[in-house]
């Protein structure tokens, strides 16, 4: 079932095909050069632009996987030029480190944003360094294709009706100045660019509607990275009644300037155009949490390293109550701390450990000894007493070391060997600030 807007389109597309452009079916005829004088072009960039339109506010959930691998076998001292050639013609280094983040992601105006899944009312947009890691992503949701048909693109080449891996489609190709570009990579710890890099890419259209199926994107000398490319598939996706070209899936990959390179893979799923959520009769709140509250915490739903990834909602729950003769009753044993993985990260070498960073943010007080289903919940301030290395190890984490790696408000777990399962046998301290 299409929309009206695709039903009309594809009417239209069938009239311009039946009159004009009946000779582009044959592959080895190429479309004129000039995107102004090529009517192909300009069905698929209106199209496209009604697409951009279309998508703004929707968001969706976004799911990455990522790996990094060491350099390849190429001399010491080697150039772009070498690792560039080498991640052509021969296998990967060994694996270096791999995560998983999932987060949602909103096409907005001026780029994408950013927040946990399900946020509640009290979590901060920017959770503790979830956004710094999504910034590996660069715009590939929405931001590439309203800056390159927004005026960063030019040098557009028709190249007809192509058989690809995806079918046959109609492809276009693009350059991108640095003068007049917006792409500015950051590397996986979020650091950019410090100015934005020319990039070229491909254009890929079905023949007989003009929606958008994919797009490439490729830069050279961007910040750290030797070369970045991007391939972003396309898709009809059903927002409420309406029918819209939304992204299905992308995957990056980058070569950096130490040989090293990243490997990301991206799915959207679950998209909606998001609504108010209605008023909801709020419970008096309860006294705010007094500092210096130690709390001895194990987690409801395990954390395992298989499975979960940055961004996840996480569960502590109180072990034993606390309450004292100025304050009275402070917390009982099952109250609730909900907060989120904001990292957890696989690395393989120079040895296997897993390093899991969380952030407790709000407390859900009068869960415990009463036995009710929900509490009172309100923020809360939380330092851990007893993070870093949780097993004995050779060298372990120096205090300098463990604060530098915490999040805000959070803290950094170290896990030797080849598995990470946080489940409620794992107990850890912390203090009210």
């Amino acid at each position: 079932m299409f929309s009206q807007k695709n039903c009309r389109q594809r009417l239209e597309v069938w009239l311009f095909y039946g009159l004009a452009v009946a000779a582009a079916s044959l592959a080895t005829i190429a479309f004129g050069a000039d995107p102004v004088a090529d009517p192909v072009f300009a069905r698929v960039r209106a199209g496209v632009l009604a697409d951009i339109t279309d998508s703004r506010g929707i968001a969706c959930m976004e799911s990455v996987e990522r790996t990094r691998y060491l350099a390849r076998k190429v001399n010491r001292g080697s150039s772009c030029s070498d690792w560039i050639a080498a991640a052509s013609n021969a296998p990967h280094g060994a694996v270096e480190w791999h995560e998983r983040l999932r987060l949602d992601v909103t096409a907005a105006p001026e780029g994408e944003e950013f927040a946990p899944t399900g946020a509640s009312r009290f979590e901060a947009k920017d959770t503790a360094g979830i956004l710094r890691s999504a910034s590996a992503g660069q715009g590939e949701f929405s931001t590439f294709l309203r800056n390159l048909f927004a005026g960063d693109g030019e040098s557009f080449q028709s190249r007809g009706i192509q058989q690809t891996p995806l079918g046959k489609l109609l492809e276009f190709g693009f350059s991108v100045p640095a003068a007049k570009s917006h792409f500015v990579y950051s590397g996986p710890d979020g650091n950019a660019a410090a100015t934005p890099s020319g990039y070229r890419g491909t254009i890929y259209a079905l023949p007989d509607s003009s929606d958008l199926k994919r797009l490439t994107l490729e830069a050279d000398d961007a910040g750290e990275a030797c070369r970045v490319q991007y391939a972003i598939d396309y898709r009809d996706t059903r927002i409420g009644e309406h029918t819209v070209i939304l992204p299905q899936s992308s995957v990056m990959d980058v070569v950096y300037r130490d040989g090293r390179e990243l490997h990301s893979e991206t799915y959207y799923s679950s998209c909606r155009r998001p609504v108010a959520d209605p008023p909801v009769a709020m419970k008096a709140e309860p006294k705010p949490m007094p500092p210096g509250i130690r709390l001895r915490v194990r987690f409801q739903v395990p954390i395992d390293g298989e499975t979960a990834a940055s961004g996840d909602p996480i569960i502590g729950v109180v072990r034993t109550t606390v309450k004292d003769k100025q304050n009275g009753m402070i917390v009982h044993a099952g109250d609730r701390l909900h907060g989120r993985i904001v990292r957890i990260e696989q690395q393989l070498l120079p040895e296997p450990m897993w390093n899991v960073a969380i952030v407790f943010q709000t407390i859900e007080r009068g869960v415990g000894d009463h036995g009710i289903d929900q509490g009172v919940e309100q923020p809360v301030s939380l330092v851990p007493l007893d993070d870093g290395d949780r097993e004995p190890h050779d060298e372990a984490m120096g205090p300098a070391e463990l604060q530098r790696l915490r999040p805000p408000g959070g803290a950094y777990f170290v896990f030797h060997g080849g598995s990470a399962v946080v489940d409620k046998s794992f107990e850890t301290e912390w203090e009210t600030r």
